[in-house]
């Protein structure tokens, strides 16, 4: 079976993803519903269902073709460091209450009672973005 692993993660990037969320302070329990698609439930917090792509840059296509094919999800990330997303796939994805994350934003954003809002600053309080954002 031909796999796309410029659009789906590679065997070894979910396992990395699989571990970490595991392992995550916040998490209770990682639910798999199918090939790059989890629920990750959380203490104390509502559950959060997220994608997992390999997207070099999500952009706003990406983000609508993702959402066509998983209307329910509230997140979306892209699993390598050196991937992105751009300003408009995380504005409208922020309007319809979804996240577009890189791993790094992700297990910050978990600590967050709606991840979706989550934005990574530095020391200064100024927002740091990944990949294509700016």
């Amino acid at each position: 079976m031909y796999v796309d692993y410029s659009r789906y993660p590679r065997p070894e990037s979910i396992r990395f993803f699989e571990t970490a969320i595991s392992n995550h302070s916040e998490t209770k329990r990682l639910e798999k519903i199918e090939d790059y698609h989890y629920i990750i439930h959380r203490y104390d917090m509502p559950s959060f269902e997220v994608v997992v792509t390999n997207h070099y840059t999500i952009g706003l296509s990406d983000y609508y073709e993702i959402i066509d094919e998983y209307p329910d999800i509230q997140g979306i990330v892209t699993i390598s460091n050196w991937n992105g997303y751009t300003n408009q796939a995380k504005t409208a994805a922020k309007q319809q209450q979804v996240g577009i994350f890189i791993m790094n934003e992700l297990l910050g954003a978990l600590t967050w009672n709606e991840p979706y809002k989550y934005i990574k600053k530095d020391d200064k309080g100024k927002p740091i973005f990944f990949g294509k954002y700016r």
